[in-house]
């Protein structure tokens, strides 16, 4: 690998996104941790878009789409937008399906999307984590599946990533909730 082939702006978007995605998991709090989440997924649909994984492209872009929504919606309105957030996530999906569906490996990518969805309606961020952990071999399958290999090597990373996360913020909460003067 060159300094060229490093600088080019696949490889560069590529980069920030992953950056981005492995921090996101590591915020205490769910809207800090989706405004993290959302530049990730930003960055990573731009760069599968650009290699030609139009599918996960679609599966991130949504995933973006999906984070900014749960950053900016405030705690209190998540029950009441549910459906709506629910709906706009599974109508995306599909059309993205109609639009790039060529094997059954593109299913893969929409439909981790839309259990994500499902996940960031929890107000508990451990089982966003949790949830994000899961979803992430079905993502490491398509990505080895399709010969994307820098992108299957940062899923495995970010489930390690997610796995430290749940672990560390278990001990935390446990910690929390322990009476003082133990």
């Amino acid at each position: 690998m060159t300094l060229e082939s490093l600088l080019q702006i696949n490889t560069i978007l590529f980069v920030i996104g992953f950056v981005f995605g492995l921090c996101a998991p590591q915020f205490r709090h769910r809207q800090k941790m989706m405004y993290c989440k959302f530049l990730g997924d930003g960055f990573i649909a731009a760069y599968l878009f650009t290699i030609g994984g139009y599918s996960g492209g679609c599966g991130a872009a949504i995933a973006a789409t999906g984070a900014l929504m749960q950053a900016i919606i405030p705690h209190k309105y998540l029950k009441k937008t549910m459906w709506f957030r629910l709906s706009v996530a599974c109508i995306l999906s599909v059309a993205s399906i109609y639009f790039v569906y060529k094997t059954p490996l593109d299913i893969l990518p929409i439909s981790m999307v839309i259990l994500c969805r499902f996940a960031e309606l929890q107000h508990n961020a451990q089982r966003i984590r949790l949830i994000y952990f899961l979803t992430c071999f079905p993502w490491m399958t398509y990505h080895y599946m399709n010969d994307f290999y820098l992108p299957f090597f940062a899923c495995m990373i970010g489930a390690t990533s997610l796995f430290v996360a749940i672990i560390r913020h278990m001990h935390l909460e446990k910690k929390e909730k322990q009476p003082d003067g133990t």
